[in-house]
């Protein structure tokens, strides 16, 4: 079982890998293109709309598709009333949306942002028929497939962006390829795991299932509130042009994580569902996991924030450079966001919902005590509520991941701090090295990611080679 277990989910890294190396050359080339095309004040209408959008995706489907994942057995009436719901919460949110667009517009003081969340309120109605197609998949651990719908969205969606703002469309132009990105999704699951669709209603044998869906989605509510908190202080309290250099900043900055982190909790979370009644099994791959993937992180993240003004200069000319310190703080942070998210998706496949919940509580409330003490600073103030936020939330996780699986503080220190002091090391050569030689523009930025890479790898193979014998082990597979 374990080893089959291990083939599946290596064989979907592989497959994921491939499709997002592809997918992140476009997306990214397409991403700096269009800001560089773009104004921070269409940028911040989007941001100002992704408010009420975040708000409300993380309140749908009651996390229907996570229900489907982790029980083993579910039968065709409990299926289809989870359909049901599905479709009845798609209708409910396309409405609250569309009818409450006005008036959340006219509260921030942006009219434009009414059309916009008119317009992406379809996609709702699309995610609806997502849901049980998509968690399907997972479940059978069918990544290929799951890789294939995100090849192809992933090349429509920039393609379309692109033309959308060559043809002038400004902010339109991301509302656009946001909702084609919903569009082929849609039409992908539902080809390559057709599904009959029926309205029936179970209540009675569908309500044990809900607690745990109501639990997740409670969860997500409060995390997405929390992580909108940026931007639902910031937008009343800053203009549209400074949120969207906000939002430029923190999109880059978070552009390794929001590539990753959704096809880490798809691997992971249906992997460690299948060795939920093995703790001992659970506990071994969550270290193995936190370590392969803080080796990965660390670098990516405070390479980004120390190349963070050559990024901003050489891909998005000078009018971003406000953008570059909102990177350069954040992505300090950044690796740790991630690990909470790796170690959140462990306690949910064992069913600790409750702690979903409170890990999300603790990331809001500190996140707002951040804001309110750094609001002197501006959006760099944002900026730094998010880094401390980031790094309380993670340490107080760690003390219930300490207790459910039994680690000691030792044995969690020492997953982390092979990555952390190496990273230490490349940060610190590229200060000495741009100290001694004085570069400009794209040589640069070239240079110095293969200065980055170099030290970062001469350190790691010098003093922590089984890390590199362990990920040779697992590619092979």
């Amino acid at each position: 079982m374990t080893n089959l277990l291990k083939e599946s989910v290596m064989s979907g890294v592989k497959w994921v890998a491939f499709t997002k190396i592809i997918i992140q050359v476009l997306r990214w080339g397409a991403t700096f293109w269009v800001i560089r095309q773009l104004n921070p004040s269409d940028y911040g209408v989007m941001a100002i709309a992704e408010i009420v959008i975040n708000l409300l995706t993380a309140l749908s489907y009651l996390c229907i598709g996570n229900i489907i994942i982790r029980h083993k057995c579910i039968s065709k009436a409990v299926m289809n009333t989870l359909f049901s719901f599905c479709l009845l919460l798609g209708c409910l949110l396309f409405a609250i949306q569309f009818l409450s667009a006005p008036y959340f517009a006219s509260f921030y003081d942006t009219p434009e942002a009414k059309g916009v969340l008119q317009l992406l309120a379809v996609a709702y109605l699309l995610e609806s028929f997502n849901v049980k197609p998509f968690a399907l998949m997972a479940k059978r651990l069918e990544f290929k497939r799951l890789a294939q719908i995100d090849l192809v969205a992933g090349i429509f969606t920039p393609l379309i962006t692109i033309l959308s703002a060559l043809s002038g469309l400004g902010y339109w132009s991301l509302a656009i390829g946001y909702l084609v990105h919903t569009l082929v999704r849609f039409l992908m699951a539902n080809y390559l795991c057709p599904s009959s669709f029926k309205m029936k209603w179970h209540y009675r044998k569908t309500a044990k299932l809900m607690k745990f869906g109501i639990q997740n989605s409670i969860s997500s509510a409060v995390a997405q509130i929390g992580n909108s908190l940026d931007f639902i202080i910031g937008g009343i309290l800053f203009a549209t042009s400074a949120i969207g250099i906000y939002q430029v900043g923190l999109q880059i900055a978070f552009i390794p994580l929001r590539k990753i982190s959704p096809e880490l909790r798809r691997l992971s979370f249906p992997a460690f569902c299948k060795v939920n009644h093995d703790l001992k099994l659970v506990t071994a791959y969550y270290k193995k996991t936190i370590r392969l993937f803080s080796f990965i992180i660390f670098p990516v993240f405070w390479g980004l924030s120390y190349l963070s003004e050559d990024i901003i200069v050489t891909l998005l000319t000078d009018k971003w450079i406000e953008s570059a310190i909102i990177i350069k703080i954040i992505c300090w942070a950044l690796p740790l966001k991630l690990l909470n998210e790796m170690s959140v998706t462990v306690l949910n496949a064992l069913g600790r919902a409750d702690l979903l919940i409170k890990n999300s509580i603790v990331s809001a409330a500190t996140l707002l005590l951040g804001i309110m003490a750094f609001q002197f600073m501006g959006i760099q103030g944002l900026a730094w509520s998010w880094a401390v936020s980031i790094l309380l939330t993670y340490l107080i996780l760690l003390l219930d991941m300490k207790k459910i699986l039994s680690l000691s503080v030792k044995s969690i220190f020492f997953l982390h701090y092979p990555a952390i002091l190496s990273s230490a090391v490349m940060y610190i050569s590229l200060y000495v090295f741009n100290s001694t030689f004085e570069l400009t523009g794209l040589s640069s930025l070239l240079v110095n990611i293969m200065m980055g890479t170099i030290s970062y790898g001469l350190f790691v193979f010098v003093f922590n080679r089984p890390i590199i014998i362990e990920l040779k082990s697992l590619l092979k597979r």
